[in-house]
């Protein structure tokens, strides 16, 4: 075995130009390595912070049960939806918690009808974390005493071919499986360069989205969002623990 290392050494340095090429090869190969994982690592870690900043939280908790019922029954109110709220704010590397109404509808117009979800949301807790109040266009963004007032994407509105102060029909069904129909106003347009996921939202106060579909203050699930991603499972551990039986999910 010693024989083989001097024979090895020897060869190393007799020639050094060969030596050095491949040392500084083999360098290159491992630097571009760790550079493509960095670059990929970044690329997923933003386009899941995008996604999160504009579905909405790391996390969402909803009532036990929703997982298998949300088809047949897409409003279920949460249990102590405002404690579950309370309470994950004093988790560690959470910064954001607040209610939400979540449920599917038709938007419709003059342009016809488009399948939309109904978002009922806390505007003053959701703003400092939501890339859609940066991106208002036009109107302005939501405040929880808007009534009839909806924030809508550049997508949903060309469709519908509408603009700010101007109205379209939203129907849904409500806690009791019931049709909803309701006109109501555009309050505010939002572009996030991203026509085919803005045709699809529309946004609410959240205490407006209770009173259409009948919640009496209640909501269908808290959203948690997080300061650092991966995270997630901490945080869901410990709601949990404090709310057994909660249906918790993540994006």
């Amino acid at each position: 075995m010693r024989l083989y290392l001097r024979l090895a050494w020897r060869n190393i340095w007799r020639h050094k130009r060969r030596t050095i090429i491949i040392v500084v090869a083999l360098a290159m190969c491992m630097w571009l390595m760790m550079f493509y994982d960095g670059l990929l690592a970044g690329f997923t870690d933003s386009i899941y912070g995008n996604a999160v900043k504009i579905l909405g939280g790391n996390i969402q908790v909803h009532e036990a049960g929703y997982s298998e019922n949300s088809v047949t029954n897409p409003i279920m109110p949460l249990s102590n939806d405002q404690q579950i709220a309370a309470y994950a704010l004093t988790l560690p590397n959470v910064v954001g918690a607040s209610r939400r109404i979540e449920t599917d509808g038709l938007a419709t117009s003059r342009e016809g009808s488009f399948g939309v979800s109904i978002i009922g949301i806390e505007p003053e807790l959701e703003a400092p974390l939501s890339v859609l109040s940066k991106n208002v266009v036009s109107g302005k963004y939501l405040e929880s005493g808007d009534g009839d007032s909806v924030f809508i994407g550049k997508g949903l509105a060309d469709e519908l071919n509408v603009q700010v102060g101007e109205k379209f029909t939203l129907i849904g069904r409500d806690v009791h499986n019931q049709i909803r129909k309701r006109t109501m106003t555009v309050g505010g347009i939002y572009d996030v360069n991203m026509p085919e996921l803005e045709k699809g939202m529309v946004y609410m106060s959240l205490s407006e989205a209770q009173q259409l579909y009948d919640l009496n203050g209640k909501s269908t699930m808290v959203m948690v969002t997080l300061a650092n991603i991966g995270r997630e499972k901490q945080v869901i551990v410990g709601i949990t623990k404090q709310f057994p039986g909660s249906d918790i999910g993540s994006w």
